[in-house]
């Protein structure tokens, strides 16, 4: 389906690898220019590389660190053309309030939460101009189904949710929206270790999640990224302030 974004600028962080690389792949498949983010360069050269091989369009790839000050803002500055906005960097590992790693939490918090709200901000007044633009979060389950054994991401996420509903429901008026997807369990590079477990009790636990899985199976990468695409599009134009689950109903499985 031609989803009428041809030509249009779409910024991806975390777009090396999994729902990211994804999600970069199937806007190059609509014919955008692509600006993908991350920390890793050697990844960023191999997903350029992958989608050159497939898609004639062009491609700049940026190493930033979005958890360090000012990052996200000086990546807004450098690409003030960006239509299309994809905040899906950072991740938070697991442990609960009196377990997890504090030095860990700060640097995902700011990786996750703090790099999408200040380069919202920073593309933002450009978008306005336009009257145009996009920016979808990619957030996760834990934001809706409250996991106090992952305190860390069930907050970042609930707060990238909160912050999608606000800002979504006042930037329609200057005719830009706001979006957030809610991913559940991804077959992506994070994951994969749940695929291979190295001793009984990673096998216990594998085949109990496994078990609750609608379908048996993880969701894809490429899953997600065909309903950023829609949002992305003007088939979802009367969409903002609206944050999407994809997880086949996982969270309201027992």
């Amino acid at each position: 389906m031609d989803y009428n974004l041809k030509g249009k600028v779409a910024m991806v962080t975390g777009g090396s690898k999994g729902i990211g690389l994804a999600i970069a792949e199937g806007l190059a498949a609509q014919g955008c220019a692509l600006r993908l983010v991350a920390r890793d360069l050697a990844s960023l050269q191999q997903a350029r590389d992958r989608i050159r091989e497939r898609y004639p369009v062009e491609i700049l790839i940026e190493s930033v660190n979005l958890s360090e000050p000012g990052g996200a803002e000086d990546l807004g500055a450098a690409f003030p053309e960006t239509d299309i906005l994809i905040n899906s960097a950072g991740a938070i590992g697991r442990g609960g309030l009196l377990s997890f790693d504090t030095a860990a939490f700060r640097d995902g918090f700011e990786g996750k939460v703090m790099s999408a709200i200040m380069l919202s901000r920073a593309l933002y007044p450009h978008m306005m101009a336009r009257k145009s633009g996009v920016i979808i979060n990619i957030i996760g389950i834990a934001g809706e189904r409250l996991n106090s054994n992952s305190i860390g991401t069930t907050v970042a996420n609930a707060a990238l949710i909160a912050f999608t509903k606000a800002f979504g429901a006042e930037s329609v008026d200057h005719g830009v929206r706001v979006l957030g997807i809610n991913p559940g369990l991804i077959h992506t590079p994070r994951t994969e270790s749940l695929l291979h477990p190295r001793n009984e009790t990673d096998r216990q636990a594998y085949a109990k999640v496994m078990a609750n899985l609608p379908y048996g199976r993880m969701g894809t990468p490429e899953e997600v990224a065909n309903l950023a695409v829609f949002f992305a599009s003007d088939l979802a134009s009367y969409m903002s302030g609206d944050v999407i689950s994809v997880d086949a109903g996982t969270r309201f499985r027992q």
